[in-house]
């Protein structure tokens, strides 16, 4: 049982740090981006040019560490996997309790504003990734079963990775339903105050006059006054 859980880690753990990893280099607008970020997450002396860079290497070395069949490289990639995750959790929390506006750059040129739910999406996958440290690669295993761990492991990677898309398929709608209701009144709102200032033009304005309007039977219309 062993053997599977570590390759389920190895897969997931490791599909999420290399993709991390390459989406923030894969162009220097996506890299200066994330340096931007992480000045904001962690506001330290240096942290764009010496704690970006760390960070996207050390996600690689994770990718790399858990990828090798030796079981030191995997314990090592297991732990230094939980010390970022908790390192990141950590971060996010700070930042979303000063009210840090910027954006989490966790998978490349992503648009989310850092939120509560990241610190515990990186709290939830520094467990398998401590229990890769401390469990270790485990003996050879059937090859049907360690395939379908691999799969297993691959399909919850992807999840993680397009949580941030999942999460934002479901604002725009709720944004657009709050700026619906409060258009319309503030749009009344303008068009009355512009009404009384006489910014609205004179053909736009109710005719209140009526000289055309006909007279109701058995009534007679108001006679002409002559001048």
């Amino acid at each position: 049982m062993e053997q599977y859980l570590a390759m389920w880690v190895r897969c997931l753990i490791g599909l999420v740090f290399l993709v991390s990893a390459v989406s923030k280099v894969s162009g220097r607008r996506s890299f200066a981006e994330f340096a931007e970020a992480v000045a904001v997450l962690a506001p330290v002396p240096g942290a764009r040019r010496l704690l970006a860079p760390a960070v996207v290497a050390l996600e690689f070395a994770v990718a790399v560490l858990l990828a090798l069949p030796a079981p030191v490289a995997f314990r090592g990639g297991g732990g230094l996997a939980t010390a970022l995750l908790l390192a990141f959790a950590l971060g996010v929390a700070l930042a979303v309790r000063r009210g840090a506006e910027t954006a989490c750059r966790c998978f490349g040129r992503s648009t989310t504003q850092v939120k509560g739910w990241q610190a515990v999406r990186n709290l939830a996958l520094a467990v398998p990734a401590a229990l890769a440290a401390t469990l270790g690669p485990g003996s050879q295993g059937a090859a049907a079963g360690l395939a379908l761990a691999a799969v297993m492991g691959l399909t919850c990677g992807a999840v993680v990775i397009a949580l941030d898309d999942i999460v934002d398929l479901f604002r725009p709608a709720t944004a657009k339903a709050v700026d619906f209701r409060q258009e319309i009144p503030y749009a009344r709102r303008d068009h009355s105050s512009r009404l009384r200032r006489g910014a609205v033009p004179a053909e736009s304005r109710p005719d209140r006059r009526n000289h055309q309007t006909p007279a109701r039977p058995g009534r007679n219309p108001q006679p002409e006054r002559k001048f």
